[in-house]
Parts: structure tokens; sequence; C-alpha cells
């Protein structure tokens, strides 16, 4: 980050609908810029992220892992797919959204250790629209 009172620019490519969602949103919310609205958004998502930081790697926690893609996006589902079959992922919540876009709810029960994998393989599939994680418990140490 940033030295305080240090700003720099950053981008990052979106379909334009989206774009315009930000924009509204930022107005919605009261925000002055879009910016500040990013800024918020990914320090909440490094919030979540840090969660799992403070979690010794062997203690067994519940998550849920949403994730929201293209199902016309066959190479992209596949490879999700691939993902949670190899991870032995034993719940999930499939949502049919509108034109084409689902949301999947993964309810996960594993190490820290193994729900970091996991983030870390979604996020590494291109095409997954939005991935998001949120501790649900956790139990003690192994």
């Amino acid at each position: 980050m940033a030295d305080k009172g240090t700003r720099e620019t950053i981008t990052f490519s979106c379909e334009s609908n989206f774009k315009k969602l930000i924009k509204t949103k930022a107005k919605e919310f009261g925000y002055q810029t879009k910016s500040q609205m990013i800024r918020d958004a990914l320090q909440n998502f490094f919030g979540s992220e840090k969660g799992l930081e403070n979690i010794p790697n062997s203690t067994k926690i519940t998550v849920i892992i949403s994730v929201a893609y293209d199902h016309n996006d066959q190479s992209s589902v596949s490879n999700f797919l691939e993902i949670q079959h190899s991870f032995n992922v034993s719940y999930s919540f499939h949502h049919h959204m509108e034109h084409g876009e689902c949301l999947e709810n993964l309810i996960i029960y594993d190490s820290v250790e193994k729900v970091k994998q996991i983030l870390k393989h979604f996020r590494s599939v291109t095409g997954l629209k939005y991935i998001s994680l949120q501790i649900v418990s956790r139990s003690q140490e192994l």
C-alpha cells in the first residue's frame, strides 16, 4: 500500500454493464468517486481473506464460497467443476440467475490450508466472474 497521502492509479477490465453498475452504486451509496467505492470494496475483500491468516492452517473451518459464472462458458465451467471434484467439495447449491448467469454456493468443512488452496485454484480459472468467501465457524486446532 502506498504511503499515506500518496495516491496511485490502478486499472482493471470489466464488462460495460458492470462499469455502469459501479457508477450507479457509487452515486447511490454517496461516494464522491467510483475509486472510493472500489477501494472500500477491496478493503472489505482483504479483510475477509485476512481472517484466514489469523487461524492456524490445521484448524478445521466451515466456509461458504460463492462463485458466479456464465454457464455457456464451457471451459470455465469444466475447470470449476474439476476443482470441486478434486477437493471433494461435498455440498453445493446452484442457482440459475438471468441470461445464462449462474451462482454456486459451496459449503466446505476442511482445514484452513485446504480452503486457501481451493480459493487459489478457483481464482486461477479464467471466466469465473465473482468469488467470495465467508467464514462461518471454526473448530479447535487439529
